[in-house]
C-alpha cells in the first residue's frame, strides 16, 4: 500500500475573518460535535491507509475544546497508519490556543505548529476582522516553544491598501526576531464578491508590489530562510513534507467539507456547503461532489506547472518519462520565448523560473496551461 498525505478540514473558528473562504461562525458545541461524526465515518472508508504527513486545517482548528480535539484524534489514530517520520502539521491561530491545547498537541504526536499570526500590527488585524492582538501573538509562540515544539510555521501577510514601506519592514523585523522554523507569505487578494471587493479596496500598483515582494524575500535570505517555492520559506531540513508532496503531485486524502482527494491521476472532492455535506455523510457515507479522472499529458502540465513554482524546478525529461507522455511542439515554443525573454532559465537540466518570472508567476502559468 504506498504511502499518502491526509489532510483534515475543520471550517469551524470563533469569528469569521475577512478573507477566510470557508470558516464557518459556530455558536452550538453540538454542530461540531455532528461534524466530527461525519468525519469519523468519512475516515472509515480508508482503514489501514498508512500516510506519510498529516495536516489538520481549514477554519480554526484549534477552536476546538480538549474533548473535542481527543475525539478528532482518536478517529485519526483508529483508521490510519503512520509512516515513522511522519509531519504531523496543525493550524492554530492565537486567541483560540492556550498552554493546556499546546501541551495536549504535542503530546498526542503533533511536531509541527502553523500559527497564523498574519502581521504584528494591530491596525491591519482589525483591518482583517482577526480577533487577536500582535501581543497574543508574541505569547502564544512563546507557549508553543515551552511546550516543545521545534518546528513552528508563522503564516505572514502584506500588501494592504495604504501600507507603507516603513511598515512593511516593521513587520518583517518582528516576524524575522521570532526566529521561527518556516514562514509562508501571502499577500491580500481581492476577490469578486468579498468585503474587500464589495468595499472597492485598491491594492499597490504592481511597481510597488514587485519592491515589497523582493524586499521581503532578500531579508529574510539574509536571515537563514531560503525560498524553496513561490510564498514559502524554510530554516535547513523544515520545508512541509506535506506541501511538497502536493506540488510535486503526489497523493493526497482530504477529510472534510470542500477537501478534495487525488490519487494517481483521480481527483475527487466534497460538496463544500457545510449542511449539505453532513446530510450526505449521515445517508450515504460520503460527501463526493465531483470526479474527474486527468489524463497522463495533463498530469505531465500540472507538474510542470506546479514544478515552476518550487525554486529546484524540473527536469521534464524525468516528468515525460515518468507520466509516459510528451510535450507538443506549441509547448516547447511557449517554453523557449519565456527563456528568451528571460522569464524562466535552464540550469543542469532544470528548468526554473528566474526572479523576473517569480513577478509574473500567475501570468506566466496562464501561457503554459
Amino acid at each position: 500500500m504506498f504511502l499518502m498525505t491526509l489532510y483534515i478540514h475543520i471550517p469551524f473558528c470563533y469569528k469569521k475573518c475577512r478573507y477566510c473562504s470557508f470558516a464557518v461562525f459556530v455558536a452550538h458545541q453540538d454542530y461540531i460535535e455532528g461534524y466530527l461524526e461525519c468525519l469519523s465515518k468519512e475516515s472509515a472508508r480508508y482503514r489501514g491507509q498508512k500516510v506519510k504527513t498529516i495536516y489538520i486545517g481549514g477554519g480554526t482548528p484549534s477552536y476546538l475544546s480538549i474533548k473535542q480535539l481527543e475525539k478528532l484524534f482518536s478517529i485519526i489514530r483508529d483508521n490510519f497508519k503512520f509512516d515513522k517520520s511522519i509531519e504531523w502539521t496543525f493550524e492554530a491561530n492565537p486567541e483560540s490556543l492556550d498552554e493546556r491545547k499546546a501541551i495536549f498537541l504535542k503530546n498526542v504526536g503533533v511536531n509541527r505548529l502553523s500559527l497564523g499570526v498574519q502581521t504584528f500590527q494591530d491596525k491591519y488585524l482589525r483591518y482583517l476582522g482577526r480577533n487577536h492582538s500582535a501581543g497574543q501573538s508574541y505569547q502564544v509562540y512563546e507557549i508553543l516553544r515551552e511546550a516543545g515544539f521545534k518546528n513552528i510555521n508563522l503564516d505572514f501577510m502584506y500588501l494592504f491598501p495604504g501600507q507603507t514601506f516603513d511598515e512593511l519592514k516593521k513587520d518583517l523585523k518582528e516576524i524575522i526576531n521570532l526566529q521561527s522554523d518556516h514562514l509562508s507569505l501571502y499577500t491580500l487578494t481581492i476577490e469578486k464578491n468579498s468585503r474587500f471587493f464589495v468595499d472597492k479596496e485598491k491594492l499597490p500598483n504592481e511597481d510597488v508590489q514587485a519592491r515589497y515582494y523582493l524586499d521581503v524575500k532578500k531579508e529574510l535570505e539574509k536571515k537563514a530562510f531560503k525560498q524553496y517555492e513561490i510564498s514559502n520559506f524554510a530554516k535547513r531540513g523544515k520545508q512541509s513534507a506535506h506541501n511538497l508532496n502536493y506540488w510535486q503531485g503526489g497523493n493526497y486524502i482530504g477529510l472534510g467539507v470542500a477537501a478534495h482527494s487525488h490519487i494517481s491521476g483521480k481527483r475527487f472532492w466534497n460538496h463544500a456547503h457545510l449542511a449539505t455535506y453532513i446530510n450526505m455523510i449521515k445517508e450515504k457515507g460520503n460527501a463526493q461532489e465531483g470526479f474527474e479522472e486527468l489524463s497522463d499529458y495533463n498530469r505531465l502540465k500540472e507538474s510542470l506547472l506546479f514544478g515552476l513554482r518550487m525554486n529546484k524546478g524540473i527536469k521534464i525529461i524525468f516528468l515525460e518519462k515518468y507520466y509516459k507522455a510528451r510535450l507538443t511542439n506549441e509547448d516547447w515554443a511557449m517554453i523557449q520565448r519565456l527563456q528568451k525573454e528571460k522569464f524562466l532559465i535552464c540550469h543542469r537540466g532544470f528548468l526554473k523560473i528566474t526572479q523576473k518570472g517569480q513577478l509574473v508567476l500567475d501570468e506566466l502559468c496562464g501561457y503554459l496551461a
